[in-house]
């Protein structure tokens, strides 16, 4: 069982590695990604340079973890444009366009995400930390799609990472500019597949 000062020293960790990813966004809002450097992180948090490595092995570990929170923000998000909705088919849609939405514009954290396909193990507790988000944002798809389609089992898992790899993969090409060319949008696109998907 932890003691009172051992419970204080972990507060405290908790703390200042909430402070590191603080001033970690706050950096990346301003600079986009190629701002994020240990040393700016620092600066921002008002730490010395070195004292972030305390929580953070290094500039890919911190924006993984600065992505993994932002992933839990999205799953929330989504859920709550569901909830508003009214009727399944309504659900998924608001959900999925929520998804569409927060990616828009190429925004500073998504670009950051790239960093999560990297070859290199992360810590166990941030892969955790990741895998759960990511199944936040497939349930939060999840949850509307079943209701919607009626589907279950393979099924639905099936048509749920399709839709997921279908987001990713509309905000990649209008990102690299390579979806107007082709005179389609992300959202028309997204509409199109979800109305082909099956009816309960």
């Amino acid at each position: 069982m932890r003691n009172a000062a051992e419970k204080r020293r972990e507060d405290l960790r908790d703390m200042k590695r909430r402070a590191i990813l603080a001033a970690a966004r706050r950096v990346c809002d301003t600079g986009g990604p190629e701002a994020l450097t240990m040393r700016a992180v620092a600066a921002e948090a008002g730490y010395a340079p070195g004292a972030v490595y305390s929580y953070f092995a290094g500039i890919d570990e911190l924006a993984i973890a600065l992505t993994a929170e932002e992933l839990g923000h999205l799953a929330r998000r989504m859920r709550e444009a569901a909830e508003r909705a009214e009727g399944p088919a309504a659900a998924l849609e608001a959900a999925a366009k929520e998804a569409l939405k927060a990616t828009a514009g190429n925004a500073p954290h998504v670009r950051l995400a790239g960093r999560l396909m990297s070859p290199e193990p992360l810590p166990a507790d941030l892969d955790r930390t990741v895998t759960g988000r990511v199944i936040a944002i497939l349930e939060a798809l999840g949850g509307p799609l079943r209701a919607a389609t009626g589907l279950e089992g393979e099924a639905a898992h099936r048509e749920i990472l399709c839709l997921a790899a279908l987001l990713i993969g509309l905000r990649v090409l209008e990102a690299s500019g390579r979806l107007a060319p082709l005179g389609f949008n992300a959202e028309g696109l997204l509409a199109h597949r979800l109305a082909a998907l099956p009816k309960a």
